[in-house]
């Protein structure tokens, strides 16, 4: 029994060495790219990282992307939700709320690509974000409202509702009609709890 448990340690130690050397040769390679590099330019990207964890640099110039390039990611993430690939515009959208926190709609469609997904936490998350982003936001209050629910905390989804109907003060907005409806099923289904 030792005899066996003994190869079978002597397997595991020759698997991580076997790793710890395969990673050797990429750190190599690495310092060899980075010996090509000038050092004015590994000064500035050490400048330009620090800058950006300082707060005093976003993503967005760290990596030089401009408005336009911003719309067209969030457009292809759109068109993947669109079709139905949640998962692939969850990707996309992370990375769009990463470089530009500050936009709420990037919040609000990764809230919808949670929520279809039946990930309802993190769509509340994000559609908080959102929210707090857009204090108008009634399309974020209806899906943080039935993410709610879904979650079993209709207090708070009713909250959400009010506010997403309140906000509506012509009474055509889709979505606060939709918040609406919800929060009457919502009641139909408390009242049938109590019977």
């Amino acid at each position: 029994m030792a005899l066996a448990t003994k190869k079978k340690d002597d397997s595991r130690k020759s698997k991580g060495e076997e790793a710890a050397s395969a990673s050797i040769p990429l750190f190599a390679q690495l310092e060899e790219a980075l010996k090509k590099v000038p050092t004015e330019k590994l000064k500035e990207a050490k400048s330009r990282v620090s800058d950006l964890m300082k707060g005093d640099l976003k993503w967005t110039e760290l990596f030089d992307l401009s408005p336009e390039k911003l719309k067209q990611m969030g457009e292809v993430a759109y068109e993947q939700f669109k079709s139905g690939s949640y998962a692939s515009a969850e990707k996309i959208l992370k990375g769009l709320t990463v470089i530009d926190p500050d936009n709420y709609y990037y919040h609000q469609v990764l809230g919808a690509a949670y929520q279809r997904q039946n990930k309802f936490s993190e769509a509340v998350l994000e559609y908080s974000v959102a929210i707090d982003l857009n204090g108008k936001d009634v399309v974020s209050m209806t899906n943080r409202g039935e993410s709610y629910v879904k979650l079993g905390l209709h207090p708070l989804a009713v909250k959400d509702f009010d506010k997403a109907i309140a906000a509506d003060e012509s009474g055509n907005d889709k979505w606060a009609n939709r918040a609406r409806m919800l929060k009457e099923q919502l009641g139909v289904i408390e009242k049938e709890k109590k019977k």
